[in-house]
């Protein structure tokens, strides 16, 4: 009996150990994977680091500093240095640290980090419940290790916002009198009076966790992710959120948004970024909701308008009119679906029947309110739920169901008959989902039509009905701006009775009354992010999923931002939203449209219907609010947003309008011929007239351009091709040959679309001419139809400023625009997609939604493509290995065209020749290895006509031999392979051979035999950034499906793009090397998809006069060297070229004289001021050396005052001695230099022109005066201008308009002129 107890204890025993000892394992195992899964929250490709710098004593001790897990020490130090805004990365030491018990004190100092491989190490050992990144100490200057006491805490998380309670955290601060949470948050946690937790905070649910969801399978969160929610009412987070969204993506994954999303789908507004579905919805959706778009719309928005304001006409004056919210509701949701889908509702008349509304309406309603919990069991059956076998629940939940396919059914209904063309015109979005291609040739998944459906048709409207709503009630409780909103809708309509589509843009006072509505009462309570990984955000530690909500209620009423002159933030103000209060204010402190990725698309849509409501409103009736009434932003009704807890007016006619009668009663409108109802809805028809029968001879178009490097003309090309093909007979010129040939003077309904650029806010070379022209022609091209496109760079101080002066100069000249003004930004990747945009809005606006594709279409990726082809056999022309020698058979052929043609032979004056080094480049700079400037000398050809100083010298750089062997090896080409060059077959309008040759030369220029590296040495630009629609072209290049899909969503995404691409300026030949062995692309192929290599300008610093050879001509080059995020040493491809080129070394290049002033005054006794800092004061040497061969001959010249500005006088004090000896010789008066390094305080030239503000005034008083600015267009000319302005205020006692119009007035006489460029 014992032995069997012993046995049954041992039995039992060893069960347990053996069970302890599983646990105790399976324990081990989820640790060791929740810590291996933890480590894995790192980010995928660049390193997130916090750096505290040694000794600083910043509010913020860790600054986030990100780098590319490819880059080495040196890039490393350099972004740190960046970081901290230091002059210099070297000395910088960095040392890793490792602390106690993972967040605790600094326990030691890792050696110092010799290589960037070792942070890889230093992330895996960091223990999983501390933030995935590597803290860094940065000591500068000093070979020891700084001392752990100096280390501070790790970085912070943000405050809690009081105290933590059992059970509930810190959520108490969402309780209070109004009925939106969010409201409750910012009236306890950010009270305008004074923020006591500070603008950011981070709040503690208490212990329950939130499910994290759309993070990789396997992802094991911090449990602060889970449990802390952080709530800003910061624009600097805001601003932070939007410049890093890849690492702040907004995800549709917690629990209350999956049960919203269970209603609406996966739609636009309530899915993932990372859905495909809402990547090929925001790719194609807000094509539909442009500004064109929604001008095109205005006939729809009107009519609606017209039948709310007829219904309301129809009662008594005096009538307390109740359920405003079901009205407003009625017509912005009979407006959206109307304009977008090409189905009015008739809700508005409906209402105004007595009749129950589109059992849209009550659907969505119901489904939205159930899956919110707005609507519950209690809500709908109160005490009666509790009694026995009610099935409230289950009745309440066979509701929902029954509301869910109601709704699925009405979108299909919807989705069939756009589809057989019973509804729905050109711009439903429907019929775009059902038909366009996104960017990557996609079509929408039709899965997913039903979700993006409901979201337009719910967002599309509720968010502005509620709006409507604040803004009426705000201007009925304040008369004062309710007059002068009056006033303004009066002037801008003259009389009329309902705004045109002409008028809308005009109501700015009514516009800012409603944004100051959107702001008080946002419908969009909280801006959501996610974190993509750990980091710091605001240098505050963030964990991988942990959710950043912006509380628009807090951010909008921030005292920073919006208190001040305009008192308490919580009051109704539309002079917040004046011009200038809005200039002044953080840029990101109002978003009641949300931001970057997610902003609303339909944002300028609501704009248009609320201006064109309230105008009408304005002008027809009286609205009294109800005595007592108080504004509380409430879902009370079911909406999805919040809108105003029962709306109500008393009503009456505005005195003296369309409905005032002399006895003060309401006058009704007259009715309005209805659309005939089908059914439960009036579709719009979209089925097509009797087709026409196709013309031979279509409507005429002519395209212009101006252009200096042939971009332009490049997009000009582009239109004519995309016109062509849509039916159009097109020709294309030049802006002055159609002033010369008088293509212009005739307006007969014609269209001309202008393509252009600007320099210095001048016309290109080739639009002086029609500059001239467009303004003698005031009020005399009626009957001209137009639309311009500029092209520019947004670093530039007059960036658009011709492109816009030509679209205003046409308009203010009676010719009628039919597309707005587009723009490009060349500094940006995606400025070719841009142009195509506007090229497909174009194309659809003038010839209807079947021109689409010809826009998409518009350049043949097949054509040009034989331009360049490899060539096997012998060859009977000499094989060309160099550049001299093929511009010398370049040039041979142009001439030999020439003469065929009976066009003389001077091919030598226009057009890249050969220039030649004569001497070794000088180094300018004391010490090179900071900063490296060169004087370059090189010779024009003997038949060159010549230069003047203040002209420019263009070169063609060529591609670094680097990149050149890394596109080859990519092509599978030898550097040495015979290519056949055939210029007859380009499919350029240009080519950087010869910006000048006429088409007609093309096919008489004979083929050439060039090597396959000079190529590509010469011909495509191998270190531009590639754009989205480049990788999308490449996409058709390679053989897998994987690097197919790659370059595919590259081109498609523009977020991902950012990252990868255009983020760390990955260069064209680094991309084809990627997919090294998998392209199958000839260089034919590479030529015609690359960009061209386009020429740089240089100021000539050198005077033909006083040189011992006229035709030597010198420049001063600036080198640039940079290391790109990908870790590739970049080397500025002209200036490296010209600052390494030995003596007898040739580089294609001509001098351009351009139409600016820029050139000393004809009469030398002219005063002038020369400003000129850095290698800006290249054409003053030009001048000065002018002004001594002046001297020489015994002409006397007038004062000539400089200031020049530099870091030190022993770094880089360019041209020195030179300076010195012209002021002794007094070809140059008086010079005054700033040094910007060498004091505390930088000086830079604008102080030093403040700084003797007397001389300066002497001389700008004299009328023949000539200002000379030369340098950085972005920071220094825009600071040069207002210190001119300055010391005529001043010194010359003018007002402070007064000041800005003489230096405009000078600007425009040509005595102030700029030779500027983007730094």
């Amino acid at each position: 009996m014992s032995n069997s107890k012993f046995s049954s204890s041992h039995l039992a025993a060893g069960i347990a150990a053996t069970g302890l000892g599983l646990y105790l394992l399976r324990k081990a195992a989820k640790s060791a994977f929740r810590s291996e899964a933890r480590r894995n929250a790192s980010s995928q490709f660049e390193f997130h680091l916090a750096v505290h710098l040694d000794g600083s004593s910043a509010s913020k001790p860790w600054v986030l500093v990100k780098q590319p897990k490819s880059a080495d020490m040196m890039q490393l130090r350099e972004a740190v240095a960046s970081a901290f805004a230091l002059d210099s990365a070297e000395g910088l030491r960095l040392y890793p640290v490792q602390r106690r018990g993972g967040d605790g004190p600094c326990a030691a100092l890792h050696p110092e980090l010799a290589r960037t491989a070792s942070l890889e190490t230093l992330l895996s050992q960091l223990p999983p419940e501390q933030l995935q990144i590597v803290e860094l100490v940065c000591t500068t200057g000093k070979a020891e290790a700084p001392a752990l006491s100096g280390v501070p805490a790790a970085a912070p998380a943000f405050p809690l916002p009081g105290p933590c309670l059992p059970f509930i955290g810190t959520t108490y601060q969402l309780l209070g009198p109004e009925p939106i949470y969010s409201n409750n948050i910012a009236n306890n946690v950010f009270p305008p009076e004074k923020y006591p937790y500070g603008a950011t905070v981070r709040s503690y649910s208490g212990g329950p966790k939130s499910k994290v969801g759309d993070f990789p399978v396997g992802s094991a969160f911090h449990i602060d992710a889970e449990t802390m929610t952080t709530w800003s009412a910061d624009a600097e987070i805001v601003k932070e959120l939007i410049e890093r969204t890849p690492e702040f993506p907004k995800l549709w994954n917690r629990p209350a948004q999956l049960a919203l999303q269970d209603f609406t789908g996966n739609g636009l507004f309530t899915s993932s970024e990372t859905s495909e579905d809402w990547k090929s919805a925001h790719n194609l959706l807000p094509r539909g909701f442009n500004q064109i778009k929604v001008k095109s719309f205005a006939p729809q928005i009107l009519s609606k308008t017209r039948a709310f304001v007829q219904e309301w006409s129809r009662f008594p004056a005096g009538y307390r009119l109740e359920g405003v919210n079901d009205w407003l509701t009625a017509m912005t949701a009979d407006a959206v679906v109307a304009c977008a889908m090409g189905m009015d509702m008739r809700n508005v008349e409906r209402l105004g029947a007595g009749q129950a509304p589109h059992s849209f309406v009550d659907t969505f309603r119901f489904g939205l309110g159930y899956s919110t919990q707005s609507i519950t069991a209690k809500s709908e059956y109160g005490w009666k739920r509790f009694m026995p076998f009610s099935g409230a629940e289950a009745e309440l939940k066979a509701r929902y169901a029954k509301a869910k396919a109601d709704m699925q059914k009405q979108v299909e209904d919807m989705v069939e008959a756009t589809r057989r063309g019973d509804m729905g015109g050109a711009n439903s979005v429907i019929r775009s989902m059902l038909q366009d291609k996104t960017s990557d040739g996609k079509f929408v998944h039709y899965g997913a039509l039903y979700g993006h459906v409901v979201n337009l048709m719910i967002a599309g409207h509720e968010t502005t009905a509620a709006t409507l709503g604040f803004t009426m009630q705000l201007l009925a409780e304040h008369p004062e701006y309710e007059a002068r909103a009056l006033a303004e809708v009066r002037e801008v309509m003259q009389q009329r009775t309902e705004p045109s589509v002409d008028d809308v843009p005009k109501l700015q006072f009514v516009e800012q009354c409603f944004r100051e509505a959107l702001r008080l009462y946002s419908p969009v309570a909280m801006l959501s992010r996610d974190a993509a990984h750990d980091t710091l955000l605001g240098g505050h530690k963030i964990y991988q999923g942990e959710r950043v909500n912006v509380l628009t209620s807090a951010l909008h009423t921030n005292p920073e931002y919006w208190g001040g002159e305009f008192g308490d933030p919580r009051t109704f103000n539309p002079d917040r939203f004046s011009a200038d209060a809005v200039r002044k204010r953080h840029p990101n402190a109002y978003h009641p449209w949300g931001f970057s990725t997610r902003a609303c698309i339909g944002s300028q849509f609501a704009l248009f219907e609320a201006k064109t409501f309230l105008a009408s409103m304005l002008i027809h009736f009286r609205l009294e609010g109800v005595p007592g009434y108080k504004l509380v932003a409430s879902t009370h009704a079911g909406g999805a947003a919040p809108s105003p807890k029962d709306l109500a007016f008393i009503l009456h006619p505005r005195p003296g309008g369309p409905l005032w009668t002399d006895a003060g009663l309401m006058q009704p409108l007259p009715a309005t011929k209805e659309v005939p109802v089908m059914d439960s809805c009036s579709p719009i028809s979209a089925k097509p007239a009797a087709p026409t029968p196709a013309r031979m001879d279509g409507p005429e178009m002519k395209v212009l351009y101006g252009s200096n490097t042939g971009a332009s003309q490049e997009f000009a090309s582009q239109v004519a091709t995309s016109a062509g093909k849509a039916g159009f007979q097109v020709s294309t010129c030049s802006l002055d040959t159609a002033v010369s040939e008088n293509l212009l003077d005739s307006p007969d309904g014609r269209l001309v679309v202008i393509i252009t650029s600007t320099y210095n806010g001048l016309p290109p070379d080739n639009a002086v001419k029609f500059k001239a022209w467009l303004q003698q022609s005031k009020a005399a091209l009626e009957g001209l139809k137009f639309a311009v496109f500029g092209v520019g760079n947004s670093q530039w101080h007059t960036y658009q400023q011709f492109p816009r002066e030509v679209d205003t100069g046409l308009a203010n000249s009676g010719a009628q625009r039919v597309c707005d003004l587009g723009a490009c930004d060349v500094d940006s990747a995606s400025f070719d997609s841009d142009f195509d945009d506007w090229l497909a809005t174009l194309l659809r606006t003038i010839g209807g939604a079947a021109t689409a594709e010809a826009a998409e279409d518009g350049d043949d990726p097949e054509d040009g493509k034989l331009e360049f082809v490899l060539e096997d056999g012998r060859i009977q022309t000499p094989l060309l290995t160099d550049i001299g020698a093929a511009l010398m058979a370049w040039n041979e052929g142009k001439a030999a065209a020439h003469k065929l043609m009976g066009l003389g032979n001077n091919v030598g004056a226009h057009g890249n020749t050969a220039l030649e080094v004569v001497e070794e480049a000088r180094e300018l700079c004391q010490q090179p290895h900071g900063r490296s400037v060169r004087h370059v000398t090189l010779k024009l050809p003997e038949d060159h006509p010549g230069y003047r100083a203040g002209d420019h010298l263009e070169v063609l750089p060529p591609n670094d031999p680097m990149l050149v062997a890394s596109a080859l090896n990519a092509l599978g080409v030898d550097k040495d392979a015979v290519v056949r060059w055939d210029p007859s077959k380009t499919s350029r309008k240009w080519r950087n051979t010869g910006a000048s040759v006429d088409e007609r030369l093309k096919t008489k220029i004979p083929a050439m035999h060039v090597t396959a590296g000079l190529v590509l040495e010469w011909v495509p630009d191998l270190a531009a950034v590639p754009g989205r629609k480049l990788c999308t072209r490449l996409a058709h290049y390679v053989t897998s499906a994987e690097a197919r899909d790659e370059l595919l969503a590259l081109g498609s995404d523009a977020a991902l793009h950012k990252e990868k691409v255009a983020g760390p300026k990955m260069s064209l030949a680094e991309l084809l090397q990627r997919f090294s062995g998998q392209l199958q692309m000839t260089i034919g192929d590479l030529v015609v998809l690359a960009k061209d290599l386009t020429p740089r300008r240089y100021s000539v610093s050198s005077s033909p006069e006083a040189m011992a050879d006229r035709r030597l001509v010198t420049v001063t080059v600036g080198q640039v060297e940079f290391t790109t995020g990908t870790g590739r040493k970049h080397h500025g491809l002209a200036s490296t070229c010209l600052g390494n080129m030995t003596k007898g070394g040739i580089i294609p290049g001509f001098v351009r004289s351009l139409q600016s002033n820029f050139h000393l005054p004809a009469e030398p006794s002219n005063p002038i001021i020369m400003v000129g800092p850095g290698t800006g004061v290249a054409p003053m040497m030009g001048f000065l050396q002018e002004r001594e061969s002046l001297l020489k001959k015994g002409i006397q010249l007038g004062p000539a005052e400089m200031f020049f500005g530099c870091r030190s006088r022993d770094q880089d004090y360019l041209y020195q001695e030179e300076l010195h000896a012209h002021l002794r010789s007094g070809a140059l008066s008086r010079l005054h230099v700033a040094f910007s390094r060498e004091t505390e305080q930088k000086v830079y030239v604008q102080d030093k022109i403040w700084e003797q503000r007397e001389s300066v005034w002497k001389l700008l008083q004299n009328p023949r005066c000539m200002v000379y600015i030369c340098g950085d267009a972005r920071a220094m000319a825009p600071d040069v201008k207002q210190a001119f302005q300055r010391v005529a205020e001043h010194c010359g006692g003018k007002s402070s308009a007064s000041a800005a119009n003489m230096v405009a007035l000078m600007v425009e006489s040509g005595r102030y002129v700029e030779d500027v460029w983007a730094a």
